[in-house]
């Protein structure tokens, strides 16, 4: 990867990107307003997070990266449908699509891409979701960023956004919130590594029940969370 490249990665990878991440917490705020989530357990549930749901999205990732290399629109319809499919929240479903498309639209602009405006347009014109770990996936290979350096800035990039969403709903200071994301290097460099091995140089060559993700309780917290009669994030 070219300096260039490792440049366009970083502000592409910035949580001050303007696609309304910040707008975003993915079922915490529920969690946080019953109490099942505190600053005490936030660092084990992070972890658990990147095991799973880090796993699966790292996956997708790769696989809309994979994607990039020879665009083929059914390939990438086909990947959006499977990310939409495995998340059955419509709050966390509607998240991703808004951030991915977004992001894809930033990035198209950005880059001049013939391949990101083809993906953009393709989505659309068939009504597909265009999820974030699948945008950025297909942004890194588009811009030949390096597979792994960019699964790697996609999973750290996540787990940012939701300590941030969490010093916003917890006694959670700047030290410790620093504290944590450093802790969990390695567990997202577990992810990265296990997402590897559901990967295929041949699209479709996987199947997604092949990725495990097993998270109920986030789950049904971004489902109850409309429910909240006092929102600081809109999931």
């Amino acid at each position: 990867m070219s300096s260039l490249q490792f440049l366009q990665l970083m502000q592409l990878a910035d949580s001050a990107a303007p696609i309304g991440a910040v707008a975003h917490s993915f079922g915490v705020e529920m969690l946080a307003a019953d109490e099942s989530l505190t600053v005490d357990d936030l660092s084990r549930f992070l972890t658990d997070y990147l095991i799973e749901a880090g796993t699966l999205e790292a996956a997708y990732c790769r696989r809309a990266f994979a994607v990039s290399r020879d665009y083929d629109e059914a390939a990438w319809l086909t990947l959006l449908r499977e990310v939409g499919a495995l998340k059955p929240a419509r709050e966390s479903r509607t998240a991703s699509a808004s951030l991915g498309k977004r992001f894809l639209q930033m990035a198209a602009g950005l880059s001049g891409s013939s391949v990101l405006d083809r993906a953009d347009k393709g989505a659309r014109a068939a009504k597909v979701d265009i999820h974030y770990c699948a945008s950025f996936g297909l942004v890194a290979g588009a811009l030949k960023i390096d597979e792994d350096t960019a699964v790697l800035a996609y999973l750290q990039q996540n787990v940012t956004g939701i300590v941030s969403a969490c010093q916003r709903l917890m006694p959670l200071g700047q030290s410790r919130a620093g504290g944590i994301l450093w802790q969990l290097k390695p567990a997202i460099a577990d992810a990265s590594r296990a997402s590897a091995t559901y990967d295929s140089p041949i699209i479709g060559g996987w199947g997604a029940n092949d990725v495990p993700c097993f998270t109920p309780m986030l789950e049904m917290a971004s489902m109850r969370h409309p429910g909240l009669m006092t929102r600081l994030f809109i999931s």
